[in-house]
This record gives C-alpha cells, structure tokens and sequence, in this order.
C-alpha cells in the first residue's frame, strides 16, 4: 500500500503590508500554485516557525522572500535564518518601488549592495507592480527553474551507471556536466544503479556504461564517441571554410558568433567541453548586462545556440596536432588523421589546470582528487570535509559553489592572501560564508587513503610544520598551461608557450609591414583568449578579443582577394 503523494515544495512570503501580501499571494498561487505551495505570513517570528515546522516535517522550501523591513528585524537577517534552516533554498528580498517608480528602489541601494556582496540574497523582487507579467514571474521563474535544476528530477538524455569514486566515472560525469548534457548518475551500488544494470543487462566488467535516450548503451566511451551518438557532428566537412576556430570556450563561441553572422563559412571544433573552464563556473557574477550573475554553463549554451542559430557548424572532433600552410589554405591536422581546411583560422584552444606533481595525490584522481572546478562532484559532498587548491577568481567560485553542499570547505592559498588574484566580490563574499574558512601559506604535501581520498597532508609554508587533516575531496584550481604543444613549431610562443601576436612578435617574423590585431606569426592565423600572450584571463576579456578578432579576419581575407586579382606583373 503506497503511502500519501509528496506535499509540493513551498515558497513563502513574510511581508507585513497586507495589501502586498495579498497582492502576491494571488499573482503566485494563479502562476505556479498546481506546482507549489504558496504560504505567507506577516512577521519575521510567525515566518521562521513555519520555516521549523516545514523543517521539521522534511518538506522541501524552494523561495523564502522577506520585505526589507520587518517588524523588529531586518529582512536580510531573516532570510539568513531561513538559510540555515533550509540552505537550499533560493533568498529573494522584497523590495518597494519608491517614489520615482523605476525598477532600482534608490532608496534601499546601499542595503541590497551590501547583502549581494555578502551572498546573503539570490536576488530581489520588486513591489507594488501593475502587471506581474513585467516585473514579477520572470524573476520568480528564473530562480525557480534554478532551484528546480539541482533539486528535483530532471529529463535525462543519458544515464550514466558506474562507481561513484571511479575516476572514469567522472571523467564522463565532468564532460557531460560541461557540455550542458541533461543526464542521471547511479551508482551502480545504489537501488537505482542495480535496476538499470537488471533492466538493460549491463556487463560488471565494463563500466562505466552510457544508457543513451533509445536504449541503447556506450561502455566506457570517449566523449567524442558520446557527442556522435547524440547527433553532434564528428567529422568536418571536406570544402573549405572561410574561418575555423579550434576551441568552444567564451573566445571561440564569440569568434563564431561574429563570423556567422557576418556572413563568413563559419566553423567552430571543440575535443572537450563547451565553453571551456568558464563554462563549469559556478556564478559569474561580474559579467556585464547579468546583474544577479549567471553560470557559465548557462553563458555558454546560450552562446552555443546563439552560434548554430547563425549558421555557424559545430563539431565534437579529436584534438588538433599540427597546422599547416598550403598555399592560401591553412589546414588544421586532427588526432585521426582528418583534415579540416580554411583561409583564415582563430585558436581559441584555452588553458588547462596545472598539476601539483605530487604521485600520491595524484593517483586519487577522480576519486577525491579533481582538477579543476566542482560542478559535476559538488551534489556529492553533502555532510563532507572538503579542500580548495587556488587564489584566483575559479578557485573562489568552486568554494562557495561546494559550501552549498559541504560541512566545511577549506580554502588553501599559497601566498600571504586573497587579495593578490582574486576579485574583490568573491573575497567579501568568502568572508561572509560561514562554512568557508581560508588558510594562507598553506599547501598539500601528501595524500593518504584506501580506494579512495580519506586525509591530506598540509604544510605551512613558513615554518615547514606538518598536519594530517580529514578529507573527503580536494580542488585543485593553482594555475593554467596553454594548450600549444601541436603549434611549438608553427607560430612563435612565450616561454611559458602562450601564443604571441600582434606587435609582440618580431618584425623579422612578418612577410610584410602588415599586423593586425591578434594575429600570430603565421599570416592568417590568430589567436585570441586565455591562450594568448598578454590575454587578461576574464571571460568577458575572451568574448570580446573573440569578436575583434573577426573583424580581423575580414581584413586578411580583403588582401587576399585584392592579391588574388591584381594582375601579374
């Protein structure tokens, strides 16, 4: 016999003007109350015994919106409480329109400043508007579908079956977070995992294993082998493109964006994920025209989709190793021998994180051990104590993103403070979150543990003490390496191998007296982004030396078809 049916989650109101109360109560209940509970209250106290109750009983607590000015305490401080009570639920501050009407109550600008920058609020929703069309359901909407997206079911493409701690297991978990792929992990010890092994007789022996949306499974693919099952393309086309881009991050999306759609045979490859390190950022808050921030996996479909809607090509292919000149063509020699042709190309190819180098820690791989961001592992780390390699900005949004999920996370910074790399937002941010705490001159020595991470070694850089410290996952996030190894003989590099272009290159390098912006050493190949030389390692920085860098484009494919028609002399 089957139990009752799982209440609704529940968004709750505390506002102590009843005209608004009512007012959004009703506009709530007639948009999203067949999905949710809508409850209100008008004082901090009767709000915060309901949020016990709903504690108490497990229920689950998508929104809590609370007026800047409560009877007796502030809103702000409230939605703090309700955070610890139900600290996945999304923090809105009600705000009322002041007197001049417009969408920033002036007014309570300092109060909002200072609650974003200390992450006590997700976002604010504006009172006393006519229609909640305008102003209201897009905002309620937005933060829902997030809440929704990391809480509850979700349509899955793929399933993917396997151990948890397998590090090939989140290999695939990593690529299909970063490539925006809706999927399902089950562990194969799980209820659920044993299910699907029984269901579609899944072979022990070969996981991990990709249940694709027909049935049919993958074991142990490449992603590469995953993209072609799901219908991306693998293989270029054999004609020649005007411009190709090698490299999906926020530079080469932007690169073919503005070749699209400007007009030019556009085509963008990517070996890896879409959008590149940015993509798996957890909140970019600093980016411009998204005031309440926005992840990069959301920025970089968007700008995939943006790219295809243009007609710009994609394709899922093997890496770059070698680049050619042949004649006008310059022609991008792949893993598998394919060869990809076009009169103009941008690399876009990003970085990697660097490694620490250290063997023990480095066989935890994908077992505790991750480099890089936490979008795929974060869900996992609930209850755990959990560590952050880094200084910079990626290394401050992997340790908010884990504090929504982890007991504790240590932030481990090798130099004397924060202050040095990272934006001053997340650092204040940091500060104000309760389960981040950060330990300056400090790094990892060792790593200890039977199948999987269980303790780290940490020593102060200092005074050399040592102490073992229990861990259930590092992020290593210290540092980027170009990935320009297949062009050391090609284009002229730094000595850390970051491309150079423009006027940073020898004048002996150059056919004739023309540079033009982002150009490398060879005539008709650029280089934009975070594998550039002098690029300054912002996602906003990338998309637009990606845009500049088609107009560039334009100009060298001009010379070429002046050259082409001059008369012979």
């Amino acid at each position: 016999m089957t139990g009752p049916p799982p209440q609704p989650p529940v968004i709750l109101i505390v506002d102590p003007d009843p005209v608004a109360r009512d007012a959004l109560e009703e506009a709530l209940v007639r948009r999203f109350g067949r999905d949710y509970r809508v409850l209100t209250r008008a004082s901090a106290d009767n709000g915060l015994h309901v949020l016990e109750d709903l504690e108490h009983d497990h229920a689950d607590v998508a929104l809590v919106a609370a007026e800047l000015h409560l009877a007796g305490e502030d809103g702000v401080d409230f939605l703090e409480r309700a955070r610890a009570l139900h600290p996945r639920a999304i923090r809105a501050l009600l705000l009322a329109m002041d007197e001049r009407g417009t969408r920033i109550p002036f007014g309570a600008l300092p109060a909002v400043q200072r609650a974003t920058a200390l992450g006590r609020i997700d976002l604010t929703l504006l009172k006393g508007w006519v229609t909640p069309e305008e102003w209201l359901y897009p905002a309620v909407q937005t933060a829902l579908s997030a809440w929704t997206r990391t809480n509850r079911a979700h349509h899955e493409v793929v399933r993917l079956v396997g151990e948890r701690w397998s590090p090939r297991s989140h290999e695939l978990r990593d690529a299909l977070t970063r490539n925006t792929v809706p999927f399902g992990f089950y562990a194969v010890e799980s209820d659920e995992g044993r299910q699907l092994v029984h269901q579609h007789h899944l072979h022990l022996d070969r996981l991990p294993a990709v249940i694709l949306h027909n049935g049919s499974v993958l074991y142990s693919p490449t992603v590469v082998e995953v993209a072609e099952a799901l219908g991306v393309h693998t293989v270029p086309a054999t004609s020649a493109y005007d411009v190709a881009i090698v490299g999906a991050g926020p530079a080469g999306l932007a690169a073919g964006v503005y070749g699209a759609s400007e007009g030019l045979r556009t085509i963008v490859i990517e070996s890896e994920s879409i959008g590149g390190q940015a993509g798996a950022s957890s909140l970019i808050r600093n980016y411009l025209g998204f005031p309440r921030g926005l992840s990069g996996e959301e920025l970089a479909f968007r700008a995939w989709e943006q790219m295809l809607l243009f007609g710009a090509q994609f394709a899922f292919t093997e890496p770059a190793t070698g680049l050619l000149a042949r004649g006008q063509d310059r022609v991008i020699v792949l893993a598998n021998g394919d060869e990809l042709r076009a009169r103009a190309v941008v690399i876009a190819a990003g970085v990697s994180y660097r490694r620490l180098g250290i063997s023990s820690l480095d066989g935890f791989i994908g077992a505790g051990v991750f480099y890089g961001t936490a979008g795929a592992e974060a869900p996992a780390m609930v209850g755990e104590d959990v560590y952050v390699i880094g200084g910079a900005n990626s290394a401050g949004q992997a340790a908010l993103n884990l504090a929504k999920y982890a007991a504790r996370v240590t932030l481990l910074v090798r130099g004397e403070s924060l202050e040095a790399g990272m934006s001053e937002y997340l650092i204040t941010h940091i500060r104000s979150t309760p389960n981040v705490s950060v330990r300056t001159r400090t790094q990892v020595v060792d790593a200890h543990g039977s199948q999987r991470l269980e303790r780290l070694v940490l020593q102060d850089a200092k005074t050399g003490a040592r102490e073992e410290a229990r861990a259930a996952a590092v992020f290593v996030l210290i540092g980027a390496e170009p990935r320009t190894d297949w062009l050391a003989e090609v284009v002229e590099r730094d000595d850390r191998g970051f491309i150079l272009t423009g006027a940073d290159i020898a004048s002996e390098r150059w056919p004739d007296s023309r540079r033009l912006p982002f150009e490398t050493s060879m005539p008709g190949v650029f280089a934009v982004g975070d594998v550039r030389h002098g690029s300054v390692k912002r996602v906003a920085g990338a998309v637009g030396e990606g845009s500049v860098a088609i107009g560039s484009v334009h100009q060298y494919l001009s010379a070429l078809e002046r050259a082409s028609t001059m008369p012979h002399q």
